[in-house]
């Protein structure tokens, strides 16, 4: 676990609708969050993180952060995914990074497995370097607040200046769509579908699996999305899949009595 601390800002300056986004966060917990308000669960969770690509020449690792007690800073408690090289093979297919090449985890497997703790809040973090092959240079999360102004964060290069006041979303939940191949804005891949209706998943979709992608905030006026993507999916609790077995067993059983009470008629 690093003990590096991202720390809220108090100053008066800032605005009062981003001020009101924060307290949001900030408030008692909430149910249920997996998208650019946060994350949090009303039980103890496990979740199956899965790489899919990493796109670009910035060397990243994703990570899961959590807020400390006071809600004033989050503290980075578990590495998902680390690139040991920026891309497979330099600006070749659009720097795209693949897993067991660019790309690899702290025990070698494509997925990881995160169990994220009942009422705590917690963001995923893209973390990059500038060209310089450092890790850890800049960040940006997918709680869109931490991307703005109202977050300070010292260490990171990311420019929050150039983000609104309300914060600027670098993460999308959900079923779109990435094209690897093109320069066309996110919305012209997904069919005048914008970033804002890409903001978070239900429970239903985080146990069928959903994609969470990021932009590492490099270009302002381009973002693509398409700079570190991972699927997601809720690991069914013991007694479902127990439920889901005894189901079956019984469905087996019943055609069993039907095929033997049909036997017996004729």
């Amino acid at each position: 676990m690093t003990t590096l601390t991202l720390v809220k800002k108090t100053s008066f300056a800032v605005s009062s609708l981003a001020a009101t986004l924060v307290l949001s966060i900030c408030t008692p917990a909430r149910a249920f969050m997996f998208g650019t308000s946060g994350i949090q669960f009303d039980e103890d969770t496990s979740i199956n993180f899965t790489f899919n690509n990493s796109q670009g020449l910035y060397q990243s690792s994703l990570w899961v952060a959590q807020a400390d007690r006071n809600n004033t800073g989050y503290i980075n408690i578990s590495s998902l995914f680390n690139e040991t090289k920026p891309s497979d093979n330099g600006s070749a297919n659009n720097g795209k990074g693949t897993f067991g090449n660019a790309v690899t985890s702290k025990d070698g497997a494509i997925t990881q497995t995160f169990t994220f703790l009942k009422d705590e809040i917690y963001a995923l973090l893209l973390w990059s370097d500038t060209g310089t092959g450092k890790p850890l240079e800049q960040f940006v999360s997918s709680s869109t607040f931490m991307n703005s102004t109202v977050w300070f964060a010292a260490d990171s290069k990311f420019s929050r200046i150039d983000c609104l006041a309300t914060g600027c979303q670098q993460a999308v939940f959900g079923d779109f769509k990435l094209n690897y191949e093109s320069n066309d804005p996110f919305s012209t891949v997904n069919n005048g579908k914008s970033p804002e209706e890409f903001k978070s998943v239900t429970t239903e979709q985080l146990a069928k699996g959903t994609t969470v992608s990021f932009d590492d905030g490099q270009k302002v006026n381009e973002v693509d999305f398409q700079q570190f993507t991972v699927s997601a999916q809720a690991v069914p609790e013991p007694m479902s899949v127990l439920g889901t077995i005894l189901g079956i067993g019984a469905l087996g059983v019943a055609r069993s009595k039907k095929k033997h009470y049909d036997q017996t008629k004729k």
